[in-house]
């Protein structure tokens, strides 16, 4: 599976992960519809790049996201095992979107890159769960 990727940039960081490859495309990923319903959920892995504030000694405070669409076109939600593979392939792109973005602005410790899988799978896991429901 080949998922689109989308990104949330400020400042340079698109022009430092086009240089390494990681922008494959820009904007909105197309989704596979059935009955207006898009069958994909998306997967946020963030480290602390873009600026969002300063700390207290006024140094700036960033964030970098890497956002990735994972279809489940081919799942029947209303099987478990499907939900299983589902299930693994957010937590797949969530540990290869942060070992690319660790590629570009590494990561100080595995505990780090460890809190930006966890948060990469949390990110999805409401639309997941509506995604089961509607199939239900």
């Amino acid at each position: 599976m080949n998922p689109r990727l989308t990104f949330s940039f400020v400042s340079t960081a698109i022009s430092a992960l086009a240089a390494v490859g990681l922008v494959t495309q820009a904007g909105p990923a197309i989704a596979e519809e059935t009955s207006d319903v898009i069958e994909e959920v998306v997967v946020e892995a963030p480290i602390s790049v873009r600026k969002v504030g300063r700390t207290s000694s006024g140094a700036a405070i960033e964030v970098v996201e890497l956002k990735r669409r994972v279809s489940y076109a081919d799942l029947d939600l209303s099987k478990y095992m499907d939900v299983v593979e589902l299930e693994k392939r957010v937590e797949n792109i969530s540990e290869d979107s942060c070992e690319k973005l660790h590629d570009v602005f590494p990561l100080e410790s595995v505990a780090e890159q460890q809190r930006c899988v966890k948060k990469a799978i949390s990110s999805a896991e409401e639309q997941v769960e509506a995604a089961i429901v509607a199939a239900n």
